[in-house]
């Protein structure tokens, strides 16, 4: 990303390894607590990348936790080769990996009037309850995006589907709200 400002916290992204999957026998084989009563999906923790990939029975894995696409790239990639050397039946992979969502923080660079800020935005895609969240909620109408907004200037912004997304938002966030201040 080329704004210093825009750092990436979490990174959801999925694959498909096959269409059904022992998830029982591929939790004993890799010897990792699968629970389906508390989820129906087993985390396995990718240590290098630090990465978490829920696998699920229809074969679908969920990269969460990445700091970029390529960590996650890596840990579904280590996952799928594990699977393929015990001898599960997997379709053929070819990193056809899915940005299922971004969520990244960004500073404004200023101080802001939640209160004022909350009046001046288009209320119907602004929230602002301080007795129930400290942060103003804006919906970004495009791209798609829910920003959460704090007095300091600090914001996270989630629901981005791409970098590009995420970087049009920060840079969306900010025009809207310098020309309010």
């Amino acid at each position: 990303m080329s704004n210093p400002s825009l750092n990436i916290v979490n990174l959801v992204a999925s694959a498909r390894f096959t269409d059904s999957l022992d998830i029982i026998g591929v939790a004993e084989d890799l010897e990792i607590d699968y629970e389906p009563e508390q989820f129906p999906g087993m985390v396995y923790r990718n240590e290098s990348p630090k990465v978490c990939v829920l696998l699920f029975r229809s074969g679908k894995a969920v990269a969460t936790g990445a700091k970029s696409f390529d960590d996650a790239k890596v840990a579904l990639r280590t996952l799928y080769d594990k699977l393929d050397k015990l001898g599960y039946s997997l379709w053929e992979y070819k990193d056809d990996i899915t940005l299922q969502n971004l969520v990244i923080t960004h500073d404004v660079g200023a101080t802001l009037d939640l209160p004022l800020l909350s009046v001046a935005l288009p209320m119907e895609r602004t929230e602002y309850e301080p007795e129930q969240f400290p942060g103003l909620i804006y919906r970004l109408a495009s791209p798609e995006a829910v920003c959460l907004v704090f007095s300091s200037g600090k914001c996270v912004i989630t629901g981005c589907k791409s970098l590009e997304d995420a970087e049009t938002a920060s840079k969306t966030l900010t025009t809207e709200v310098h020309a309010m201040i």
